[in-house]
């Protein structure tokens, strides 16, 4: 259950003629103040709530219920919020908030690598395999998919090392899944 919209707002959409989803979509796209007073409130609303979340499941539940709170735009909301903590000295609030925006960030990956297709996720598994056994695990695991020139041509064109120790790993990965593959 939402909070009640600030009286002035609820006015103003009144005004605008909300009745239903449809209208305030309308009303909102023809009146850009509205539209950012409105989308103000919404935010304050969104923030309020996962400050408020009290475990990771609390939290990924109200992730599912609010998609904007994946959004690039409101991590680093968040971020800005615990970077004005610190510096009021409200360690707590800023502890507190980071330890929310990790979750939220392990929740949206989660999310990203569900959204994955079955090649992606196994291909995924077998790169990050902490060594070259679990490596050879996961393969047997996804043997499906690991055992394609798919995989291979996946491996070979979506994946760049962000340092030379991480394409070093990478060309170790490759070369282990042309090996499993032969």
């Amino acid at each position: 259950m939402s909070p009640p919209l600030p009286e002035q707002l609820k006015n103003r959409l009144a005004a605008a003629g909300v009745q239903d989803a449809a209208s305030l979509y309308a009303a909102l796209e023809a009146d850009p103040q509205l539209y950012d007073d409105y989308r103000r409130w919404l935010f304050t609303q969104v923030f309020d709530a996962f400050a408020q979340t009290e475990n990771r499941e609390a939290l990924a539940a109200l992730s599912e219920d609010v998609p904007l709170l994946t959004s690039d735009m409101f991590l680093e909301a968040v971020q800005r919020a615990i970077d004005a903590a610190l510096n009021m000295g409200e360690y707590d609030t800023a502890e507190a908030l980071r330890q929310r925006l990790d979750a939220l960030k392990e929740i949206r990956a989660m999310k990203a690598y569900q959204r994955q297709t079955p090649l992606a996720q196994a291909v995924i598994a077998f790169v990050q395999a902490r060594n070259d056994s679990a490596a050879r695990r996961m393969f047997e695991l996804h043997r499906g998919q690991l055992d394609s020139d798919a995989a291979e041509q996946f491996l070979q064109e979506a994946f760049e090392g962000s340092s030379g120790a991480a394409e070093k790993h990478l060309q170790q990965r490759r070369a282990l899944l042309r090996s499993l593959r032969s």
